[in-house]
């Protein structure tokens, strides 16, 4: 079967898109949403940008949510977007009471759910590999769900460097961190972002995180299927302005 070529512009566009996607949804669920963030992302309507809406209605849906949440507020005072925001995350991923949306791999995919065991500990010998030391070490498990997108986001990262030809890495490691990405969301984010979402939909007082949740899986899906795709295709290497 002959592969078909595509010229590295049309893969580091792909690569941007990714970027953006994945940089929102690590914001989000990595920790409390920070006002020096939120208030661009909604002044700026960035939640409208995201990748891959128009290939799935969930996506869409989570978008409309998002919206209509933030509809809600003034958008140039952000300050109540920022404390109903705040309490939510808290309260569903962090306490006073109990966590009601565990954000970590291991509570669902472990025995008894139990934190810092070998799901935790596989997650972080795939970090230490690409020198990546989560914040919080020994306090936070590595398979938070922040975590664990942010990872995906800098391997994107590294795929820019890979996929310039003024740069000494090339197709073997563009293809690499490639398969790395594929196997970590299957094997990793895939095995608990299904449920984790349902959760979150269901606990969240706000449309945004309930909005957010219902993007997330979906990216995650459509994410897998691109990281496919590209691993099947000729890419052509040639200098490209990064």
């Amino acid at each position: 079967m002959t592969q078909t070529t595509v010229p590295i512009e049309e893969i580091v566009n792909i690569f941007y898109a990714r970027k953006y996607a994945y940089d929102i949804l690590r914001r989000f669920f990595i920790e409390e949403p920070s006002r020096e963030y939120l208030k661009p992302f909604v002044q700026k309507n960035m939640i409208d940008l995201f990748p891959y809406k128009e290939n799935s209605e969930e996506i869409q849906a989570g978008i409309r949510d998002i919206k209509a949440y933030l509809s809600t507020h003034d958008v140039i005072n952000i300050e109540r977007h920022y404390q109903e925001l705040h309490w939510d995350f808290t309260r569903m991923f962090i306490g006073p009471f109990e966590v009601s949306t565990p954000p970590w791999e291991s509570s669902y995919v472990s025995r008894n759910g139990l934190l810092f065991q070998e799901t935790t500990m596989n997650v972080r010998k795939i970090y230490e590999k690409y020198g990546i030391n989560v914040k919080d070490f020994n306090i936070e498990p590595d398979d938070h769900i922040g975590f664990e997108l942010d990872f995906i986001y800098h391997m994107n990262e590294l795929c820019f460097k890979a996929a310039d030809p003024t740069q000494e890495w090339g197709l073997p490691e563009l293809q690499q961190l490639l398969k790395e990405q594929k196997s970590f969301i299957e094997s990793h984010l895939l095995l608990f972002v299904p449920e984790f979402s349902k959760r979150v939909i269901n606990e969240a007082n706000t449309e945004f995180f309930s909005g957010l949740a219902k993007i997330l899986h979906q990216f995650l899906l459509i994410d897998s299927e691109v990281l496919k795709d590209l691993l099947d295709i000729d890419i052509v290497l040639e200098e490209v302005t990064l």
